[in-house]
């Protein structure tokens, strides 16, 4: 399972105030917060570092039918100065909102660590999106909430077509071929990292 989360960061009063997308669930939290660095602790996606079962501190919800759950986000910082535009996009876990019932399934963990990359594919996608804006600051409020907006509707789709089709892991051929694609994607995208 996954929950979503957008963190923006928007700074010099740019795109202020921010509205919430269209046809979200409960489960989703999109808010206007600090850079990442003022948040809560987070482990940054890293082709190096993968996510262990000590990253998920979280007490588990005892009425939740799922066994796990990663938080993710996509913080982005977009701000403007002296006229110019410049944004930096993170995908970071959450270890204090993230949770397992089962800490010795490996299955399950590499379930979850793929939807920790697959959210690294929609950073990466993003930053090339936004690089597309150019860098002048104006227009680009509306083309800004747009674009980000967009991003997340597709990266939550994207989540929930993955938990579907592998049925949060348990198909183990549909994992395997969204373990490979994700990891093509990751190569194609390597520009944005």
């Amino acid at each position: 399972m996954f929950i979503f989360t957008l963190f923006l960061s928007l700074l010099v009063g740019l795109l202020l105030p921010h509205p919430t997308p269209a046809g979200m669930s409960p489960s989703v939290v999109y808010v206007p917060a600090p850079p990442v660095a003022a948040s809560n602790e987070h482990v940054a996606w890293s082709s190096t570092r993968k996510l262990n079962w000590e990253d998920f501190r979280a007490t588990p919800e005892s009425d939740n039918p799922h066994h796990a759950l990663t938080a993710a986000n996509l913080a982005v910082d977009a701000r403007c100065k002296d006229n110019k535009f410049y944004y930096e996009v993170k995908c970071v876990f959450l270890p204090g909102e993230s949770w397992s019932k089962n800490k010795r399934s490996e299955k399950l963990l590499a379930h979850e660590q793929l939807h920790f990359d697959l959210t690294e594919v929609h950073a990466r996608l993003l930053r090339k999106q936004l690089n597309t804006l150019g860098n002048s600051c104006s227009n680009l409020k509306t083309n800004l909430n747009t674009t980000v907006g967009e991003a997340f509707k597709a990266w939550k789709a994207e989540q929930s077509q993955f938990d579907k089709l592998s049925r949060h892991g348990l198909e183990a051929e549909t994992q395997q071929q969204w373990t490979e694609s994700i990891a093509q994607r990751l190569k194609e995208l390597d520009a944005w990292k």
